[in-house]
């Protein structure tokens, strides 16, 4: 699968790139990785469904392949994003003047209830399968926990869990604690947002019909166990999934661990590296050591 990249601004990337069913970006920040992910989304034709807030279009980017659904999650900058964009308008129409302009704060922010649209169009049987497949997963971690002697952690592999019904969100943690409300959750509220979404994706794919997941930074506000889990996670998914597929970013040493579980070969990573506007990717060959990303791994 081959995606063509041109981007002129605000960088600049003329490229096409090899990728596989699980491809992964690294890079530092501020390198063009966001904007290569929304490049992608916003030229790849399919269904669309955007998780998180609507982007301006940039550059044109193609694959060579066909979707049924493209789904976007972007979970760590909704909250300083919407404040952001509509802080001019709040600031400028104080008060209770022209409030009907709050319809278009609703548009943006209903980013999160379109992950049930993406549930409704699932069958139930999928959506049971796709939570059989993440017990396997978790159940693997906490027999290898155990053999090296650190059982304690296996509570804190998935601490919360999140589903939509047609009532809204429900969730609920280790401790026995659940609710509906996005208030009372911690920030890690967003890694399980994402490992609802790709759950649900997963399923979607069950039906034989191919579904883009585009996930960026899915591992933000994450415990170090729960981001290695959830690149376990994606991982096996992809794997059992031949319809699947799934383009990545992170900054998480942990996440991208869990994501390389064992072998290495199934999954692309590029790195993207920034000269002024111009955008270097390369495809990275050694899983083990990425200078700046994984410096810890000296002490090896």
């Amino acid at each position: 699968m081959k995606v063509n990249v041109n981007v002129t601004d605000p960088v600049e990337a003329n490229v096409t790139l090899e990728l596989t069913r699980l491809t992964l970006l690294i890079g530092p920040n501020l390198n063009g990785k966001s904007i290569l992910l929304r490049c992608i989304y916003n030229s790849v034709k399919g269904l669309k469904y955007n998780l998180s807030v609507n982007y301006p279009p940039i550059g044109e980017c193609s694959i060579d392949k066909d979707f049924n659904y493209v789904i976007y999650i972007d979970p760590y900058v909704i909250t300083y994003y919407i404040y952001d964009k509509y802080r001019e308008f709040f600031e400028r129409h104080g008060g209770n003047e022209r409030l009907s302009e709050l319809s278009e704060i609703e548009k943006e922010v209903s980013g999160i209830s379109r992950l049930l649209e993406i549930r409704s169009l699932s069958r139930d049987d999928d959506l049971f399968e796709a939570k059989q497949q993440v017990n396997n997963v978790i159940r693997e971690i906490t027999e290898e926990l155990k053999e090296a002697k650190h059982e304690e952690e296996a509570k804190y592999l998935v601490p919360l869990w999140i589903s939509l019904t047609k009532n809204g969100l429900e969730w609920r943690d280790i401790f026995g604690n659940e609710g509906t409300k996005i208030t009372e959750l911690p920030p890690s509220f967003y890694p399980s947002f994402v490992l609802t979404a790709t759950m649900y994706s997963y399923a979607l794919s069950k039906k034989r019909e191919n579904v883009l997941l585009l996930l960026d930074e899915p591992e933000a506000f994450t415990y170090p166990s729960f981001a290695y889990t959830l690149g376990r996670i994606i991982r096996h998914l992809t794997e059992n999934s031949e319809y699947l597929y799934v383009i990545a970013i992170t900054h998480s040493w942990d996440f991208y661990r869990g994501l390389l579980h064992r072998n290495s070969t199934n999954v692309k990573v590029y790195v993207i590296n920034r000269d002024g506007k111009k955008l270097e990717i390369v495809p990275r060959e050694d899983s083990w050591y990425i200078p700046g990303f994984s410096v810890s791994a000296v002490l090896r």
